[in-house]
């Protein structure tokens, strides 16, 4: 005997399915999200970092030294912080290191060289 319509397992089954792929969808709303906010601190650290980069350049290498800041970027007030170090009579490593918590720490590393003086014209 064949009846028409749709068996109970048949329901459950869809709705099983159904489930597993809204909750699927959700996920991948809520990662979306947060590598969002992820890339928002990325990007205003990277502006604070840039910043005092180039501080430092605009002070020359023999103004170079290692002080901490404060630095407002898109409402936020981040904290940034200079370690200048010799590394030989023509060198200094310059690490630049940005934070607002709850976000990472971001760090920076560049060298700073002495000029060469210019030869003498003929």
């Amino acid at each position: 005997m064949k009846t028409a319509g749709i068996s109970l397992v048949e329901v459950l089954l869809a709705i099983v399915v159904t489930s597993v792929g809204v909750l699927g969808a959700a996920g991948v709303a809520l990662g979306i999200g947060s590598q969002a906010l992820r890339a928002a601190w990325d990007t205003e650290h990277a502006l604070a970092g840039r910043n005092a980069v180039e501080s430092l350049v605009r002070a020359g290498y023999a103004a170079a030294a290692s002080h901490a800041s404060a630095v407002d970027i898109g409402g936020r007030r981040f904290d940034v912080s200079l370690d200048v170090t010799a590394g030989s009579p023509r060198l200094k490593y310059a690490r630049v290191t940005v934070s607002l918590p709850p976000a990472p720490e971001a760090e920076l590393e560049i060298v700073l060289s002495r000029p060469r003086p210019l030869p003498a014209a003929p």
